[in-house]
C-alpha cells in the first residue's frame, strides 16, 4: 500500500468513525424525543377511546380511525423507538471499531427497512409527518455511509480492527510532559513576594519627580555660567 492509498483509507477511516459517532447520538435523541412519544401518544389515545372518554372518541371519529387500529400503530413506533435506540447504541459504541463494520450493515439496513415500512404504514393511514419521515430516511443513510466507510477500510487492511489505535493513541499521551504543579507551599510563598513587591513598585514615581527636579536646577545653571564666561572674554 502506497502513501496515497494509505492516506485515503485513514480519510475513511475517520469519516467512518465521526458517521456512527454523531448519527449514533442523533438517532437515539431522535428515537427518545420522537418516535417513542408518538408511539406512546396513540397508544394512550386508543386505550382512553376504549374506555368510552368523549374527548377521544370524538377525536377517532373525526379522524375516521379505529381504536385497534390506533393502538396498533402506537405498538409499531415503539418497536421500531426502541430498535432505533438499539442500533445508536451500538454504533456509538463500536464506532471506532472496523471489525465490526458487517454486523453494523446489517443492523443499519434491517432499521432501514423497518423505517421504510412505518412510512408507507403512516402514509396509507393519513399519519404521516414530514419530520418524522425526515429523520426515518436521512439519520439511517447516513449511518449506512459511515458503517460503508469502515467495510472499505476492512477490505484495504483486513488485519486492521480499530480506527484509531488506542495503545497510539496512550502512547501519544503519555509521552506528552505533564505540567509540573505547584503546591499550597510555595503558592503562598509566590503570593508574599509579590505583595512585598508592590510597595517599591509604588515609590517610582517620587524617584521620577525628584530626577526632572535636578534637571531643572541643572538648566536654570547653564545660563548664568554663560554669561560670566562672555564678561571674561569682554575684559
Amino acid at each position: 500500500m502506497d502513501q496515497f492509498e494509505r492516506q485515503k483509507v485513514e480519510r475513511q477511516a475517520m469519516n467512518g468513525k465521526m458517521c456512527l459517532l454523531l448519527g449514533g447520538i442523533f438517532l437515539m435523541f431522535s428515537a427518545v424525543t420522537s418516535t417513542l412519544m408518538y408511539g406512546i401518544n396513540f397508544f394512550m389515545t386508543a386505550l382512553e377511546a376504549e374506555k368510552g372518554t368523549a374527548e377521544y372518541v370524538e377525536l377517532l371519529e373525526k379522524a375516521g380511525m379505529q381504536s385497534g387500529l390506533l393502538k396498533g400503530i402506537g405498538i409499531c413506533f415503539v418497536a421500531v423507538g426502541i430498535w432505533e435506540v438499539i442500533v445508536g447504541l451500538f454504533s456509538v459504541k463500536n464506532s471506532n471499531r472496523i471489525d465490526k463494520s458487517q454486523l453494523s450493515v446489517k443492523m443499519i439496513i434491517s432499521l432501514f427497512v423497518a423505517e421504510i415500512l412505518m412510512q408507507v404504514l403512516l402514509f396509507v393511514t393519513g399519519l404521516m409527518n414530514l419530520g418524522i419521515l425526515f429523520t426515518a430516511i436521512i439519520l439511517p443513510l447516513f449511518l449506512l455511509w459511515g458503517a460503508t466507510r469502515f467495510r472499505k477500510v476492512a477490505k484495504a487492511d483486513p488485519e486492521r480492527k480499530f480506527a484509531v489505535d488506542p495503545a497510539k493513541k496512550n502512547s501519544a499521551r503519555q509521552s506528552q510532559p505533564a505540567a509540573p504543579k505547584k503546591s499550597i507551599r510555595e503558592r503562598a510563598a509566590m503570593q508574599a513576594r509579590e505583595n512585598a513587591e508592590e510597595p517599591e513598585n509604588v515609590e517610582e514615581p517620587e524617584n521620577t519627580e525628584e530626577s526632572e527636579n535636578t534637571e531643572k536646577t541643572e538648566n536654570t545653571e547653564e545660563p548664568e555660567n554663560v554669561e560670566e564666561t562672555k564678561n571674561i572674554e569682554e575684559q
